[in-house]
């Protein structure tokens, strides 16, 4: 009896306890899931004190900078390798720091008259690329983090790290919308909109910038403004009277035609370059 006694104790504490790789793979998913945001919206602000030794070697690191080779060492601690997911999210570019797209640079050649290089030839979104790469690099050790169960055990450890990648998340987003703005304001003022009406479905990293659904989409608005642009511009600039034509001095009729063609240069250029 003693020994069906143990066993049943051995058995009842080993299912009781589960295995380290389902344990890592359900916490992981269930702090980061979507059905969690909303407890996550109830969490009361942790107040903690923040050590004068801490903030001061931080503030040093600020105010002094940190030598490049000590930069490199913090980016390359880490290099994660993200698994393929077959769904609308998929996280496998997600490191990719994209590149303007080929069909944008060339419409930003022809506006700016510029034969710079697609690095080039926009200045500001050099700078804005280049922020990119440091906010990449911060991904490395958060993933690493993510993905490390024991360090979620407390619930303010995994508060603080939920909060952590959301608000990188937040700011991964806001740079690259915001590069994209930066672009499409240049080449294609008139139809910024298309970005707020697909900011929930263009995805974020990989090899381009707006990708290849876009482009199509766009495009597609290009072309039909010019279609109504030339559909309602023959009734905008209808023939008058025949009495108050001749009349008119022949020297005003010119500018017309001239502003006429004019527009509708400006009209094929957009589409033309795309």
């Amino acid at each position: 009896d003693m020994v069906k006694s143990k066993r049943s104790k051995r058995s009842r504490k080993s299912s009781s306890v589960p295995s380290s790789s389902s344990s890592s793979g359900t916490d992981s998913s269930s702090s980061f899931s979507d059905s969690s945001s909303s407890d996550f919206l109830d969490t009361k602000s942790k107040k903690f004190e923040f050590k004068k030794r801490t903030s001061g070697r931080l503030a040093k690191w600020i105010v002094r900078g940190i030598p490049k080779k000590h930069v490199k060492v913090a980016r390359e601690a880490f290099k994660p390798s993200v698994e393929k997911l077959e769904k609308k999210y998929d996280a496998l570019n997600l490191l990719t720091n994209p590149r303007l797209d080929e069909t944008l640079y060339a419409a930003l050649k022809s506006v700016k008259h510029s034969s710079a290089s697609v690095t080039n030839i926009y200045p500001q979104e050099k700078v804005y690329r280049r922020q990119a790469d440091l906010i990449l690099d911060m991904a490395k050790p958060l993933l690493f983090l993510v993905n490390k169960s024991k360090f979620k055990k407390k619930p303010s450890d995994a508060m603080a790290l939920k909060s952590l990648s959301l608000l990188w998340c937040h700011l991964f987003k806001d740079i690259s919308t915001t590069r994209r703005l930066n672009i499409l304001s240049q080449v294609h003022p008139n139809h910024v909109g298309l970005l707020s009406r697909s900011a929930e479905t263009l995805l974020i990293g990989g090899d381009d910038l707006f990708g290849d659904v876009c482009i199509k989409e766009l495009l597609a608005q290009v072309h039909t403004a010019a279609l109504v642009s030339n559909s309602v511009a023959p009734s905008a600039t209808s023939t008058p009277a025949k009495s108050n034509m001749s009349n008119r001095p022949s020297s005003l009729t010119g500018p017309s035609t001239s502003n006429s063609s004019q527009r509708n240069h400006d009209i094929n250029r957009y589409i033309t370059f795309c």
